[in-house]
C-alpha cells in the first residue's frame, strides 16, 4: 500500500477571499464547501486532480503568512511559461516570473491572503 498526500491545510484570514482566488484565478474545482462550526470546511482541487487544499479559517493569535519567503507548497505545470501567462491574465500576482534555475524552471506567486508559492515545470 502506498501513502499519498490527500490534502494540505492552508490557514486563511478570509475564507471567501481565499475561495475566490483558488477557484476563479487559479481554476481549482471546489470539492467541498460546507458549514464547519462557526466557519466553513472548504476544499479545492487542481484542474488535473491531486492533492486538495483545505482553506481553513485561522484563529486569533495564529501566525501571519511568511513575508518574502515562498512556502513549501510547490505546484507544477507541463509548460510553466503558458501557465504564467494564463494565471497572470487571470489576476494572479507573480513576485518572480519563470526563471531557469540549476534544478529547473521556477516561478513564485502570491495568493490574495499573502501566502507565497512556487510554480515549477514537470
Amino acid at each position: 500500500m502506498a501513502i499519498t498526500v490527500s490534502q494540505v491545510s492552508l490557514y486563511v484570514r478570509d475564507q471567501q477571499r481565499a475561495l475566490d482566488f483558488w477557484s476563479r484565478k487559479m481554476g481549482f474545482t471546489v470539492t467541498k464547501d460546507m458549514a464547519y462550526g462557526e466557519n466553513r470546511w472548504i476544499e479545492v482541487e487542481p484542474p488535473g486532480g491531486g492533492t486538495r487544499l483545505v482553506l481553513y479559517k485561522a484563529g486569533p493569535g495564529w501566525p501571519e503568512p511568511a513575508k518574502d519567503q515562498p512556502g513549501y507548497v510547490l505546484f507544477e505545470d507541463d509548460d510553466i511559461q503558458a501557465a504564467y501567462e494564463r494565471l497572470s491574465a487571470a489576476g494572479v500576482h507573480f513576485t518572480m516570473p519563470p526563471k531557469q534555475e540549476q534544478w529547473g524552471w521556477s516561478a513564485v506567486f502570491t495568493d490574495d491572503e499573502g501566502h507565497l508559492f512556487h510554480l515549477g515545470q514537470r
